[in-house]
């Protein structure tokens, strides 16, 4: 089978187990490598999402396309080769390195806004893709270097494999989510006015009418818009479903059933994002304040899970946020949006809009 065929295949797989009806049901799926019946168990409520994601750390075998383009990255790698590396990789994803390539991300923001020009003013566009292109651009203006001069001379001597595995992984895995989220909270705050208007407004009252980039003070500051970019992860999750493959008898405390050892564990991150038992009876509505301090205080753990969670989550989330804020900022400085609606959603490993990321700017 040759890999886009395994990939369509496995995509069915993924399309079925995001099927989350409830935690601690059984679903019945099919290998397209051998044409036989697997087993996954869907996790939909985070009592249980927070026992599997804390004690299973072995990324199931579902994942196994991926494998051609990620090899032993830092995703995908098998459990001992990624607690080793990524013990090694974590400096990289240190704050005060991330924090130093904030000019990187301000000049890179401006050359999209350059580039979003041409479509000011006229009708509906795909946001996604000019996003895609600025956020692939911020990780290889220099990053890929910061990080290659980093992993030399370590403890552990990576080979080129290794290197190419692990970079592919930061890039490919990291690049897409980050622009997807990005591409996600702009629409929503296109068909939210009311939210688009307290984001430029809060972006005002730091820069005033500055064009310049966000220091890491000015983002300290994007308190409202952090909350957007959560609630806009809430409600489209980009990477929907987590799966594990259990290496140990493990009870579901909320579902009342074990699990034995070799069943793979699917968490449906979209459905406890929008679950009522966690998030109440709005919970499939727009609604960043839901993040307030006041307001999470009480909430499972568990209950928000963008990033995965327990010890293999992701390693470049607060890069990503970073670079969300400062890119997200720049925009609404500069255009106001417009939006509809996002529409039906597919699943392709991640979560897109089956009609893209349409929005209508016009300059500000």
């Amino acid at each position: 089978m040759d890999n886009l065929s395994l990939i369509i295949a496995y995509r069915k797989s993924f399309d079925g187990a995001a099927r989350v009806a409830s935690s601690g049901s059984k679903l019945s799926l099919r290998n397209p490598l051998t044409n036989s019946s697997f087993f996954l168990t869907a996790i939909g409520k985070a009592e249980d999402a927070q026992v599997i994601l804390e004690n299973c750390l072995d990324k199931d075998t579902v994942y196994k396309f991926l494998r051609p383009w990620l090899g032993q990255g830092l995703f995908i790698a098998p459990l001992g080769l990624w607690k080793n590396h990524r013990r090694v990789l974590l400096p990289v994803f240190h704050n005060k390195v991330v924090e130093e390539y904030l000019q990187i991300i301000s000049d890179q923001a401006n050359i999209l806004l350059e580039r979003l020009a041409e479509e000011s003013g006229k009708r509906e566009f795909d946001v996604l893709r000019y996003i895609t292109a600025c956020t692939l651009d911020v990780v290889f203006d220099g990053r890929i270097k910061t990080v290659l001069d980093m992993l030399f001379g370590r403890e552990i001597d990576f080979t080129d494999e290794q290197l190419r595995e692990h970079i592919d992984s930061i890039t490919i895995a990291g690049n897409d989510t980050t622009a997807l989220v990005i591409a996600y909270t702009l629409v929503l705050l296109g068909i939210h006015q009311d939210a688009q208007e307290r984001v430029f407004e809060e972006q005002q009252s730091i820069f005033k009418n500055s064009k310049q980039g966000a220091t890491k003070e000015d983002l300290r500051c994007m308190n409202y818009l952090e909350r957007v970019i959560k609630e806009s992860m809430r409600l489209y999750t980009v990477v929907p479903i987590i799966a594990r493959n259990v290496d140990k008898e493990i009870y579901l405390p909320h579902s009342k059933v074990t699990i034995p050892v070799g069943v793979g564990a699917v968490v449906g991150a979209f459905a406890i994002h929008r679950s009522v038992d966690e998030w109440g009876s709005n919970a499939n509505e727009f609604d960043p304040d839901r993040f307030l301090p006041e307001r999470s205080d009480n909430r499972h753990p568990a209950a928000f899970i963008p990033f995965s969670y327990g010890s293999r989550n992701c390693i470049g989330r607060n890069f990503g946020m970073l670079i969300m804020k400062s890119i997200i900022s720049s925009i609404i400085r500069t255009y106001k949006i417009e939006a509809n609606e996002v529409g039906p959603l597919k699943i392709e490993v991640l979560l897109f809009p089956i009609r893209g990321h349409q929005v209508k700017i016009t300059k500000r």
